[in-house]
């Protein structure tokens, strides 16, 4: 009876063990490499806060020219205390107490006097505090790692059918952009942000896409151009071709963020959904993170087309950490749009690398792989004004990837009551 008894409590314990690595919250504190007391969130100088933590207190300071904060707060927590002071010139400063129930991950929220809406998640564990599963170093990895396209793929990028009048008309159409929108400016880094605004304010998430099928006829830049109107990937390479044509090196980055389905703790191992940039700013030798689609609030849903509100720079210049919070880069690759003509005319093969490539792997898409590029065309939109995230508490959710535990917990609970009737047998024997 008692060997009974200890091969049952040791199968409960192996099963409770497997339960808390399971819960997703419990599983991300095991996985974290670290936690941070500081969290910059963008390098950009006149948009970003920097956010430290100790203990039960919470200190926010930075500055948003162009758009004042209005409030600041933790969802699911109740503040004991919250004080905020906002200067004319968008500088401001804030603090709070709070401490949750219970530990986990929460959002801190930044509102606007436009109703736009910043948020960045902390972590709770006996003090608050910024979280790290290592994410921000794998995504820098990746950006060492950059894979290259080859030269026919990005004909097919522009033109779903690699059609020549369409990329010759793409290509004009790119460049007249850039034209209007850099003008005489001289500095990459805000060309740069002058081309994220224009596509934040010029082209609009395509809804109808995304809930039946995004094919590349959703994404080829043609399309996006005479449409106004995509999904990510649409979003990365119109952005990543204006970039190429005004001299700047990018990158299109496919990953994951946290949207849908995927919450922080599901970063890491999430399902591929979403397809972002990085720029190279070189007067300061370094990648830069952007996401021009959740630069967009536009939406087209029903066929119409809806002005919401502009992102601004949110993802501009996001900082590796606080680009580690919300996207995880599986893959980083570089698309030469202006060599399609050339592609197209035979006078480039699928093993030439244009200039600038040496430390690039060189063999990685074809563009056979551009054309069934459909299926990852991923879908993943913008979760940033109040009318879309109402009703998020802030707090880890559950979602598919949570019903496993609840399985692991229900067959634990079997153990706990099988163990309870094996002494009850015993004690009454006796």
């Amino acid at each position: 009876m008692k060997k009974n008894i200890s091969v049952l409590l040791t199968a409960l314990f192996f099963f409770l063990t497997l339960t808390l690595a399971a819960v997703p919250g419990y599983a991300s504190f095991l996985d974290e490499t670290g936690d941070l007391s500081r969290l910059v969130t963008s390098n950009y100088k006149d948009a970003y806060a920097i956010i430290d933590v100790s203990g039960d207190d919470i200190k926010i300071s930075g500055v948003y020219k162009n758009d004042l904060p209005t409030a600041i707060e933790v969802v699911g927590v109740d503040e004991t205390h919250n004080s905020m002071h906002v200067e004319s010139d968008g500088r401001f400063a804030a603090e709070i107490t709070a401490k949750p129930y219970e530990d986990g991950y929460y959002d801190i929220r930044i509102h606007f006097s436009s109703r736009l809406l910043f948020r960045y998640t902390l972590k709770y564990r006996d003090g608050w505090s910024v979280p790290d599963n290592g994410i921000a170093k794998a995504n820098e990895n990746k950006l060492q790692n950059i894979v290259t396209a080859v030269p026919m793929a990005a004909a097919y990028y522009l033109s779903v059918e690699a059609d020549r009048d369409e990329i010759e008309e793409t290509m004009s159409e790119l460049q007249r952009i850039v034209d209007e929108v850099c003008g005489d400016e001289a500095d990459d880094y805000l060309k740069a942000k002058a081309l994220i605004l224009w596509i934040g304010e010029n082209i609009y998430y395509d809804h109808d896409a995304a809930d039946t099928s995004v094919t590349m006829d959703t994404v080829a830049v043609h399309n996006v151009l005479e449409r106004r109107r995509t999904t990510c990937a649409g979003f990365a390479n119109t952005f990543s071709a204006l970039l190429e044509i005004a001299g700047i090196r990018s990158v299109n980055l496919k990953g994951a963020a946290v949207a849908g389905e995927i919450t922080y703790p599901d970063l890491p191992t999430g399902t591929e959904n979403h397809e972002f940039s990085a720029f190279w700013y070189e007067d300061e030798s370094r990648w830069v993170y952007c996401d021009a689609c959740w630069t967009s609030n536009g939406r087209y849903r029903d066929g119409e087309y809806q002005s919401e509100i502009t992102n601004g720079t949110k993802y501009f210049d996001v900082t590796a950490e606080a680009f580690a919070l919300d996207h995880r880069v599986d893959k980083a690759e570089e698309r030469f749009y202006t060599q399609a003509l050339a592609a197209l005319d035979g006078e480039m093969t699928e093993t030439e690398a244009p200039e600038n490539t040496e430390e690039q792997e060189n063999d990685s898409h074809s563009a056979t792989e551009a054309q069934n590029d459909s299926e990852s065309a991923v879908t993943t939109l913008p979760v940033v004004t109040e009318q879309v995230i109402a009703g998020y508490t802030g707090v880890t959710g559950v979602n598919k990837a949570t019903v496993i535990p609840f399985i692991i917990l229900g067959l634990t609970g079997v153990m706990v009551i099988g163990a309870g009737v094996i002494l009850a047998v015993n004690k009454r024997k006796k």
